[in-house]
């Protein structure tokens, strides 16, 4: 079966895409198509070539100078502005004289990192999206269409990332041609029509963003936990994380991490131990649910217009239908928001679990004693305890489905005992 893996559009963003690259060279998988636009279009390219050292390189090296003359990085906050004030006039000056930013440098990248006896020579198929100007008439190149222009063949992958209006369009044969994102910024069609029947989609936005494949049970999506940022932010430290986060987020893709926002390790063979976990968690968590009184909360309404406590665990995933597992995560995820924890590291979930038991079991040993009310005070005590100052998360506490939630998570992590943590 042949399988295709899909690099979308995303400028700067395109680093998660390394990370996930690396993580799928990890994993043994391997795939007979590649297609992309815009920055995918480049890294799809590199995937040809064979050239992950080559393209992690690429983006161990890129600067915001190394894509345009006088380059800046296009931050959302007004801090990072500042501190390239002396940047921006030239910048603004240049864009204005050349009706768009002077994209020569990332014309020169391109033309070094491709490399055409690698790329036509290569088994693994390939194809891009650019969109010609003004008609914004879509265009798809494959490998075949690009054979002719030899080693100016990069010119086309030019054409799909010209971010118009931030960048000028690109003249190729008497044609200007801007982004294909102004198409599809995710050519999984391209990638079927050169033969994949299964296909890994490498998004770069948080929110799957095409609709015409969202649920098809051969695409593969991954996609970003978290926000990556604009598109042309080319600072340091935006782009290791972004490079961490794709290794992270396949990882948990194929099963060999766990989490959404946070990422955890757990021993595989002890993956029937933590399903055990999360069925008793649930099952705590809907008896509770449905033994508490929430007239206070219903003033004219019915209590079947609040949301349940699945629902709110479910939304934090963006998930229709997750298992007990997925949900007992989302809670533990919840808990570590209102304590403090930080992403962007892994945490061992044994070790976890030990730590949360340990400390709810040096305040509050007893968490299954007393009215609901009692055992309230004593998690938001635990919580309170234990959380940042100004911690924005903390409202949870005053929510009586969190409090069900995190108060159910710890009566599990007590009821479980040392042996199954």
């Amino acid at each position: 079966m042949k399988k295709g893996l899909v690099f979308a559009g995303g400028g700067s963003k395109g680093a998660y895409q390394i990370g996930a690259w690396k993580a799928l060279e990890e994993l043994g998988e391997r795939f007979d198509v590649a297609t992309g636009t815009s920055i995918g279009s480049i890294n799809a390219m590199l995937y040809v070539q064979n050239g992950f050292d080559a393209a992690y390189e690429m983006w161990q090296r890129v600067r915001a100078e190394n894509i345009m003359t006088h380059g800046v990085n296009l931050d959302r906050s007004v801090e990072a502005m500042y501190k390239q004030r002396e940047q921006l006039f030239p910048f603004i000056k240049n864009y204005v004289a050349s009706k768009g930013a002077d994209v020569r440098p990332f014309h020169e990248i391109l033309s070094r990192h491709f490399d055409p006896d690698r790329f036509f020579s290569s088994p693994i198929d390939y194809a891009l999206i650019t969109v010609k100007f003004p008609s914004f008439t879509p265009v798809e190149k494959t490998k075949r269409d690009l054979l002719p222009y030899g080693a100016n063949a990069w010119q086309w992958l030019a054409a799909s990332g010209a971010a118009f209006p931030v960048f000028p369009v690109m003249k190729i044969d008497g044609e200007d041609y801007v982004d294909g994102g102004y198409y599809d910024n995710i050519p999984i069609a391209s990638a079927f029509k050169l033969g994949a029947e299964e296909v890994v989609v490498l998004d770069l936005k948080t929110e799957k963003n095409h609709e015409g494949y969202v649920h098809h049970p051969r695409v593969r999506y991954i996609k970003p936990t978290r926000d990556l940022g604009t598109f042309l932010n080319f600072d340091r430290k935006a782009l290791d994380f972004s490079i961490s986060l794709g290794y992270y987020d396949t990882m948990k893709s194929y099963g060999v991490l766990l989490g959404d926002d946070f990422t955890f390790s757990y021993p595989l063979e002890r993956l029937s131990q933590l399903k055990e976990i999360s069925r008793g968690f649930l099952t705590l968590l809907t008896v509770s649910e449905a033994r508490f009184d929430f007239s206070k909360s219903v003033k004219l309404h019915r209590v079947n217009k609040l949301h349940g406590s699945t629902t709110i665990l479910s939304q934090r995933l963006e998930e229709d239908h997750p298992d007990d597992t997925d949900l007992f995560l989302s809670a533990l995820e919840g808990m570590m928001d209102c304590l403090g924890y930080l992403p962007g590291e892994v945490y061992d979930l044994q070790e976890l679990f030990f730590r949360l038991k340990v400390e709810a079991d040096s305040l509050y040993p007893m968490l299954d004693q007393g009215s609901a009310e009692e055992i309230f005070a004593r998690v938001r005590g635990f919580v309170q305890a234990r959380a940042p100052e100004k911690n924005p998360y903390i409202k949870r506490l005053e929510e009586d489905r969190w409090l069900l939630i995190l108060t159910s998570l710890l009566q599990t992590l007590q009821r479980a005992g040392n042996s199954a943590l």
